[in-house]
């Protein structure tokens, strides 16, 4: 086994990083980090003719910037030595790397890098000058460096040489323990058998599915059908797991099928009325699109990974929002990554494949004062600090769509004390696609009985076995580590351009990602298209050859695809993956035999009927009672708020300076820079922009053009999220939410007439049972969630195309202090929205461009200082808050663009967080300008209110006349910008100026307070 070690001379970064963490458990005086690799040797001699000492030397490291090291360390007897490796049959996605560089040197250049003659293995060597044990070092590491689910802490001390001779015969941690006698369990169909490996597996399966299960394998034609394989009255293992997954709330959505009886409390608040609600999806998601119907632009929705619409004479629009909560609570970075790899892969399965041309990102989180500190008696253990959730999460969306070469373009943050136990990582994707593909639809998806069952893409591993179940649960603080999974941008990058070459070829007949569920999801539905699927587990190929037969089957290791390919079609497929240097192996053949069949070789594991697969779950019924808008309540507050200043201008200045240092206020601008916005050549409007390029934007957009589109014509990306609505009525905050969406697009200068949205629901669990004695309640404002979303898709002629939900969002654990508490994310719903700009050259800012132009709001201003951030950071009185007018917004919102048209606006802005004078102060920020404002007819709750559908817009003055009479009534003049770089306004009878610098100074350090921290 060779070692190498390789450290920067001049990036340490990182380094002080951990230093810092560090320093809070005792002193330090210094820390080295080195990238480690461990290169074993599979076949004899194979080292020495590859000239491997000289190689490592070439690809590991760059002799200008870094230094390489062979072998152990230079044990000092002042240090403690400390290496962190990946545990046995999780991903190592740089040793991979590793590998493939070793290969391009070497006669076994065409192999795979598995069975490649050098085994390659990555991890970190820490050198540190302190006096530190082994449980501050997993301490400071598990929140930072590694995570106690993936990799293994060893450390050394340099004065101890028994500790350090294990180093020196490390090598055997990697061996997989060798398959012996694999057997296939079969399960007794009786109740307590059933329930115990439910228990003990964390199915997920309630104890009406289990009764379904036993009678279903009991009744006398599954029993005779059975007798041969001697399987009667029994259920495999492999069986009950694809049922499991099947069935799952994640995959099944049980709880937006189910029957619902809906009560609600008389009080002052829309009322719905009392009803029976067969389905929530198909009485109101569904039921809002089909009764638009005819808007004309809808191609494909609600049946396929993702909604397409038509945008474009050339080519279709695709668009999908997922989540990847659990996941990221448990390993940010590696639920981030494979949550956008994910929906990458939603948008590439989509008809017969579609290229990813765009990313979104929303994250709810929470920030340190928000939660108990680590020293605190109410803190939850083993929570990870919110500073450690947010830098992982960021980082896994950033790698996974920067090394894809997919641009991100438009996204937020939101910040609350409940989302510290689970945090909401809602990750989106635009795809693009060709109107047809050698003659066929590109929509249509085709699977005719002896079409090939081909998996192309990553190989199977432990990681990401009970994915779907898993999410489908309580989050608690005990979980294996199998569930958590890593994701591997550059091999998806590869996946998707062998899927669309293989497109384009006209070699697929339908393709779906291996998500959730792994082949059993993906070859499951797939096999609905011919009626039945056969399918041999021992074909495809595996990354931890100690896997068991279930785990084969619902392993969700990423960066996999699932296709239908012709017999005829097959052998350019496979050469196309072998000359692209993708891994496709053959599985079976879809047939028309009604059932999913799954073997191994000889050895059969599965026979399940197709229409008990998908149908056969019975329909659950819920009760749900509103008991009327309740006081936001937060969890836990560190800080405490201060009495809200004099409605003065001074006032004024004491109040903005602190909302914009609210990072639910502030810039994102030092943390959304890490991503690539412009890569594929096609942004029109990046999410920041002007001479600072601070100046925020509502939307992002891109230009169709540039992906085969037509001239001038660009698709724009927003979204609406206002959990902190949730708590007085989700009614109000699914129409604010689908409002504010619509609102972004619309400021950006996307047609209002031409929308298309995507919900994406985040619910504490609604299901009753004595650990929720609220389940009625939030069951309720489900209801009036999307009650509220069908009336604003109504008003705004805007169909849903695409969704998905997340119906476990709880928390259950322990305080230090051996209390056992329960944490619940607000009802939550994030609403994506997609429009075009038919003339993408009339793309419109979110800042003020230029110094002597005229200031206007447009739409009605509120006065409710309800859930504010002003009263976040003040103590103020929160009345009840208005709920919009949604007809006289959509009338505004159709001024609005045709003002676009006309060119009359060169900037407009939509008023969310922050009120009005966060707008305004934000429009000055990315060119630097002043605004002379005059403030004095409006109240001081209209200066915070967050209620309103509001714009601050600039208009040059030689147009002032013709918007004026465009817009009439609508427009309230405030002002003029100005050159000099200060903020000055009147109200209240008195008048204040501040530099502008000085209010983005605070705007721009306020995330990053967070990030940091």
């Amino acid at each position: 086994m060779q070692r190498i070690s390789v450290r920067s001379l001049y990036d340490h970064s990182a380094e002080e990083s951990l230093k810092k963490s560090f320093a809070k458990e005792a002193p330090i005086t210094d820390l080295k980090l080195r990238r480690v690799y461990w290169l074993l040797e599979k076949t004899p001699g194979f080292a020495k003719e590859i000239k491997l000492d000289t190689l490592m030397d070439r690809i590991f490291f760059d002799p200008v910037a870094e230094e390489i090291k062979h072998g152990l360390p230079e044990f000092r007897a002042d240090a403690t030595y400390v290496e962190v490796r990946f545990l046995a049959g999780v991903t190592d996605n740089i040793a991979r790397s590793a590998t493939e560089a070793l290969m391009l040197f070497s006669p076994q250049h065409n192999t795979s890098w598995q069975e490649f003659g050098i085994e390659a293995h990555s991890g970190w060597e820490l050198e540190i000058h302190g006096d530190f044990n082994q449980k501050q070092i997993e301490k400071v590491l598990f929140q930072s460096l590694a995570n106690p689910l993936l990799n293994k802490v060893d450390v050394a001390r340099g004065s101890e040489q028994n500790t350090i001779s294990l180093w020196k015969n490390f090598g055997h941690f990697w061996d997989s323990p060798a398959i012996s006698d694999r057997k296939l369990l079969l399960f007794d169909l009786k109740t307590d058998v059933l329930q115990k490996i439910n228990s003990e597996r964390g199915l997920a399966l309630s104890d009406e599915e289990i009764q379904t299960i036993i009678n279903h394998f009991s009744s006398p034609e599954v029993v005779k059908s059975r007798e041969a394989q001697g399987w009667a009255n029994k259920v495999t293992e492999v069986e009950l797991e694809c049922l499991a997954q099947t069935w799952s709330e994640h995959c099944k959505h049980k709880i937006f099928a189910a029957e619902v009886e809906y009560s609600e409390s008389q009080g002052d608040y829309p009322a719905i009325g009392n009803k029976k609600v067969t389905s929530l999806y198909k009485s109101y998601i569904q039921k809002a699109t089909k009764d638009l119907q005819d808007c004309g632009y809808l191609v494909s929705v609600f049946k396929d990974n993702a909604g397409i619409v038509d945008f474009d004479k050339n080519i279709n629009v695709c668009v999908k929002v997922e989540t990847h909560n659990s996941p990221s609570a448990l390993d940010p970075f590696g639920g981030a990554i494979t949550g956008i790899l994910g929906v990458n892969r939603d948008i590439l399965g989509c008809g017969l494949g579609a290229k990813p041309i765009a990313n979104m990102d929303v994250f709810c989180l929470s920030k340190k004062e928000l939660f108990p500190p680590a020293e605190s008696l109410k803190r939850p253990e083993l929570l990870k600090d919110p500073g450690v959730i947010f830098r992982g999460v960021h980082q896994g969306v950033e790698e996974g769509g920067n090394q894809s070469g997919i641009p991100t373009v438009n996204g937020s943050f939101y910040f609350a004390s409940e989302f510290a136990a689970k945090p909401l990582i809602f990750v989106g994707s635009l795809g693009i696609m060709p109107k047809k593909v050698q003659n066929r639809h590109s929509e249509v998806k085709e699977i005719n009985p002896g079409d090939l069952i081909v998996v192309a893409g990553g190989r199977l591993g432990k990681d990401g076995v009970h994915g779907a179940t898993f999410s489908s649960l309580a989050l608690h603080d005990h979980v294996a580590s199998n569930v958590v999974q890593i994701g591997d941008s550059i091999t998806q990058k590869r996946l998707l351009d062998f899927t669309l070459q293989a497109r384009d070829r006209g070699l697929i007949q339908a393709i779906t990602d291996n998500g959730a569920g792994g082949v059993s999801s993906s070859i499951g539905e797939m096999s609905q298209y011919s009626g039945g699927a056969r399918m041999d587990l021992s074909k495809h190929p595996l990354k931890y050859s100690n896997l068991e037969f279930w785990e084969m089957l619902i392993s969700e290791s990423q960066e996999r695809m699932s296709y239908a390919v012709t017999p005829n079609n097959i052998s350019p497929f496979l050469q196309l993956a072998q000359d692209m240097g993708v891994e496709a192996s053959v599985l079976g053949e879809f047939t028309n035999s009604g059932n999913f069949e799954v073997v191994h070789g000889a050895t059969p594991l599965a026979t399940l009927n197709l229409h008990f697969l998908h149908e056969g779950l019975s329909r659950m019924k819920i009760k749900a009672h509103f008991e009327g808008p309740k006081k936001y309540q937060e969890f836990y507050r560190e800080t405490a708020k201060t009495p809200a200043p004099a409605p003065t201008a001074e006032g004024v200045q004491k109040a903005l300076e602190k909302v914009l240092a609210s990072p639910n206020v502030a810039s994102r601008e030092p943390i959304v820079r890490y991503y690539d916005h412009e890569v594929q050549g096609a942004t029109r409007l990046k999410p920041y922009g002007g001479k600072t390029q601070q100046g925020a934007n509502d939307a992002g957009v891109i230009d169709l053009s540039v992906h085969g589109g037509e001239e001038n014509n660009a698709v724009a990306v927003s979204n609406g999220l206002c959990p902190q609505f949730s708590y007085y009525d989700t009614y109000l905050m699914a129409q604010k939410s689908v409002d504010e969406a619509i609102r972004n697009l619309v400021a950006t200068g996307a047609n209002p007439e031409k929308v298309a949205l995507c919900d994406n629901f985040c619910w504490p669990d609604p299901i009753e049972k004595s650990s929720n004695p609220d389940a009625h309640h939030k069951m309720a404002q489900l209801v009036r969630a999307c009650e509220g979303l069908y009336d604003a898709a109504q008003s705004f002629r805007a169909p849903f195309v695409s969704g998905k939900d997340s119906m476990k969002n709880d928390f259950i654990g322990k305080t230090k202090s051996g209390e056992t508490v329960k944490i619940s994310v607000p009802p939550t719903l994030l609403v994506t929205a997609i429009g075009q700009i038919p003339e993408a050259n009339k793309t419109c800012p979110g800042f003020f461009r230029k110094a002597g132009e005229e200031i206007y709001i447009l739409g009605q201003l509120t006065s409710s200082l309800y859930a504010s951030t002003l009263a976040q950071e003040f103590v103020v009185n929160e009345e009840a808050p208005e709920y919009p007018n949604l007809k006289a917004n959509n009338d505004l919102y159709k001024k609005i663009f045709q003002a676009h048209r006309q060119e009359l606006m060169s900037s407009c802005h939509d008023l969310s967080e922050g009120g009005l004078m966060g707008a305004l102060a934000e429009s000055c920020f990315g060119n630097a300008l002043g605004a002379n404002l005059n403030l004095n007819d409006l109240t001081w709750n209209q200066l915070w209110s967050e209620t309103g559908s509001v714009f601050v817009v600039s208009v040059p003055t030689e147009k002032k006349k013709d918007f004026e009479a465009h817009f009439a009534k609508a427009a309230k003049h405030v002002g003029t910008t100005t050159a000099d770089g200060q903020m000055k306004w009147s109200f209240g009878g008195s008048t204040q100026t501040v530099p502008t610098a000085n209010l983005q100074n605070i705007w721009s350090k306020g995330v990053l307070n967070v990030y940091e921290a």
